[in-house]
């Protein structure tokens, strides 16, 4: 019989940042192995959500709440991941995200009707993002989130920098904090000259003219002004900024963009979803990613798909991984130093390497997305997680 595993999330609101696109993917992954049988607990998406197309594609393996917990009361969410539970429907919890009390009352559950329970921070433990209101999350783990990761069969972190740069509670060993990465479902659409063009003509941007694209929302851990600044700063002729994504910073964003004298050369293209992402992605010369902070940077290995090249600032945890092969990483990336002088440079040397590469090379990166985060590759190591935790849980009993 096929390993039946709840994934629980607070909410798969995409547009609200990259850990709801995330869980979608794993959602993918889990689905391309025939001995997983995957089902999802989550609140229910706003109606305008790229989500419910994957929930109207496989609505049998969704359980949609409305009602989120408040302190340390659980709502309809955690309640209804705790009776799948105490019915005996999972063989596995697998939790996305931290912070909530659905989380933790589905987490003690698990606990309680012996089910291995899985927990992905998604980068909510690393040092910068635990910093934020951290009085409220001390407390909240003094309150039973620190006592139930300890019990957690694994901790997942999508890099080996998320894991060694995260405030893991003590008693959690080594060996159960897992490094699995997150699943890139690529687009169907090969690299090509041609997808280029087409991407240049959905949002109005002159063919010729070397392109850097930023997609995310516009939040100050972002750092969207920095490359804004980094654009005025850049000694490459004509260059431009695609901007795509939305959020509270835009008007601000226009008004640097002014202040700058640059608004010719800044195009805000709104939020995007479908083919519109990747055409988005492939209307960049260079993908620039240079926020504050990154759990995994997943908008880069997407970049890579349609074969634009990323630059990533030294900070990111997946810059070491896809960076130079000089410092370690798989050479498909460009990496700069995160200030703004640095980071005009890199759009000089990002762009000056993309317009040289060929669809072959460009092949390449979307060869190393393939081989280490396709769905098949990371729901295979996340199988083999689950079927490892169920046989020691069953040698225990």
């Amino acid at each position: 019989m096929p390993v039946r595993v709840g994934q629980l999330i607070e909410t798969v609101d995409v547009q609200g940042g990259g850990t709801s696109t995330a869980f979608l993917a794993v959602l993918a992954a889990l689905r391309s192995q025939s001995e997983i049988q995957p089902h999802a607990f989550a609140l229910q998406p706003p109606s305008s959500d790229p989500a419910h197309a994957d929930i109207g594609a496989h609505p049998r393996e969704w359980t949609l709440s409305e009602g989120r917990g408040a302190g340390l009361r659980p709502g309809s969410l955690g309640r209804s991941a705790a009776e799948a539970l105490a019915a005996k429907k999972l063989d596995v919890l697998h939790v996305h995200g931290l912070w909530s009390p659905d989380l933790l009352h589905a987490g003690r559950a698990a606990l309680r009707a012996g089910v291995p329970l899985v927990w992905q921070p998604h980068g909510m433990l690393v040092k910068e993002a635990y910093a934020q209101k951290r009085l409220k999350k001390e407390i909240f783990m003094a309150l039973g989130m620190r006592r139930v990761l300890r019990a957690a069969s694994a901790l997942v972190f999508v890099t080996s920098e998320e894991r060694d740069h995260s405030i893991v509670p003590s008693g959690i060993e080594r060996a159960r904090q897992q490094v699995v990465p997150l699943p890139v479902n690529m687009p169907g659409e090969p690299i090509s000259a041609a997808f280029r063009a087409r991407a240049r003509e959905r949002f109005g941007l002159p063919a010729a003219d070397p392109v850097i694209v930023f997609l995310g929302r516009f939040h100050h851990v972002k750092r969207v002004d920095m490359a804004i600044r980094a654009l005025a700063r850049s000694k490459t002729a004509r260059l431009r900024l695609l901007l795509i994504g939305g959020g509270d910073e835009e008007p601000k964003l226009r008004a640097l963009a002014a202040e700058l004298g640059i608004t010719d050369r800044v195009t805000f293209g709104g939020w995007v979803q479908g083919e519109d992402k990747w055409l988005a992605l492939a209307a960049g010369d260079v993908l620039t990613l240079n926020s504050i902070h990154e759990n995994f940077g997943y908008v880069a290995v997407e970049a890579l798909c349609v074969g634009t090249l990323p630059l990533l600032t030294s900070n990111l945890a997946i810059a070491k991984e896809i960076g130079p092969k000089t410092g370690g990483g798989a050479g498909v990336a460009e990496v700069c130093e995160p200030t703004i002088d640095a980071l005009a440079a890199g759009f000089d040397a990002g762009i000056a390497r993309s317009r040289a590469m060929s669809d072959e090379q460009r092949k390449i990166g979307r060869s190393y997305v393939d081989a280490h985060l396709s769905p098949n590759a990371v729901g295979s190591q996340l199988g083999s997680m689950y079927q490892t935790m169920l046989k020691a849980d069953r040698l225990s009993t």
